[in-house]
């Protein structure tokens, strides 16, 4: 009956701190969209263009941080990012942030042609873990950036290791769950059948006839 109990007390502590460490993981991996910047397009291309980008990030919005407080938080290392991206900005920027991974771009138009619109640019994915980021070039012209974007998503959003890590951390809060009533109810059992059993030293004395 030892033994079971300590099976018991040990399986609740092991999930406790699985738990824990999947919870741990599940907060680091938050992801930070700072936008884009784009130069050279009318206002209303620019906010198509930027809405275009917007969509990659579909799939993961329960990953991305709030980004209404970005700005009041680290307005001026976003700036500095937008400046001059590199990895240490982006650094920065996650510090500040307290977030996982970074994604931002830089574009502009560089046709000679008015008619035609032609985007060259970089879209980056900063690891912090790394400290270092992934560069995607892009050298389309306008009508084509639907594809563009789709093929950003697949290589730089759709590839990050943690994008299915609320899925599974839901299972394993409820494996977690299961196990710790299972070894609440063991330990009760052994409780109630150390208490009826007694230590074996007991009993009420008999006098001798």
């Amino acid at each position: 009956m030892t033994i079971l109990r300590s099976f018991t007390f040990y399986t609740i502590i092991l999930s406790t701190i699985l738990f824990y460490k999947l919870s741990a993981q599940d907060q680091s991996s938050k992801v930070l969209y700072a936008g884009v910047k784009i130069e050279g397009l009318e206002s209303w291309m620019k906010e198509e263009f930027e809405q275009k980008f917007n969509k990659i990030f579909e799939d993961i919005t329960d990953q991305m941080i709030d980004d209404k407080n970005v700005l009041d938080v680290a307005g001026e290392e976003l700036d500095s990012l937008f400046s001059e991206i590199n990895d240490f900005r982006f650094k920065q920027v996650a510090d500040k942030m307290d977030v996982a991974y970074i994604f931002a771009g830089k574009f502009k138009n560089v046709s000679p042609d008015d008619r035609k619109v032609m985007i060259q640019g970089e879209f980056y994915r900063y690891n912090a873990q790394l400290n270092s980021s992934f560069r995607y070039d892009v050298l389309r012209y306008y009508e084509r950036m639907d594809a563009e974007a789709r093929a950003i998503k697949q290589q730089m959003v759709d590839s990050l290791p943690t994008v299915t890590t609320p899925s599974s951390f839901k299972n394993v809060l409820l494996l977690f769950g299961s196990i710790l009533l299972v070894g609440i109810l063991l330990m009760s059992l052994a409780g109630t059948d150390y208490n009826s059993t007694g230590d074996g030293s007991g009993g009420t004395p008999v006098t001798p006839a």
